[in-house]
C-alpha cells in the first residue's frame, strides 16, 4: 500500500491500511510519494497479491495510471491485483485505467481486498 509519486498525504493510506490488518490481512506500507520506478521494485521483491495505490490530490492521478502501465510493460500485471483509492479518485476513472477494484473509503478497500484476493 502506499501513495504515488507526488502525493504525501497519507492519512486515508494509513487508515485503509489499519482496517486491513484489523481484518487479519498482512499489509506492507511501502509510504508516500512513490515513484513509478520504486513501485515496480517493490512489487518485484515482495510479489503481492494485491497493490494498494492512494492519491489525495488529482494532479497525482496519473500517476496511477502510469504504475498500472509500468506493471503491464515489466510483465507483473497478471500477477497482482490493483486496488485504488483516495478523495478525487472514482469508481469510473478505476474502470478507465484498468485498475481491478476501487474502495471509496477504508470499509469498501477491505471488502474489494476480499473480493480481489478470492479471484485468485
Amino acid at each position: 500500500m502506499c501513495t504515488v509519486k507526488g502525493d504525501m498525504h497519507d492519512i486515508g493510506k494509513n487508515l485503509v491500511i489499519m482496517m486491513l490488518e484489523g481484518a487479519g490481512y498482512d499489509v506492507i506500507d511501502l509510504g508516500v510519494n512513490l515513484t513509478v520506478e520504486k513501485l515496480i521494485q517493490q512489487v518485484k521483491e515482495i510479489k503481492p497479491d494485491v497493490l494498494g495505490l492512494s492519491a489525495l490530490l488529482t494532479t497525482t492521478m496519473p500517476e496511477i495510471k502510469k504504475v498500472i502501465e509500468a506493471l503491464k510493460e515489466n510483465g507483473l500485471r497478471k500477477s497482482v491485483k490493483v486496488m485504488v483509492g483516495g478523495a478525487p479518485v472514482d469508481t469510473r476513472f478505476a474502470e478507465e485505467i484498468g485498475a481491478d477494484g476501487y474502495g471509496k473509503d477504508a470499509a469498501e478497500a477491505v471488502k474489494q481486498a476480499r473480493m480481489l484476493i478470492a479471484q485468485q
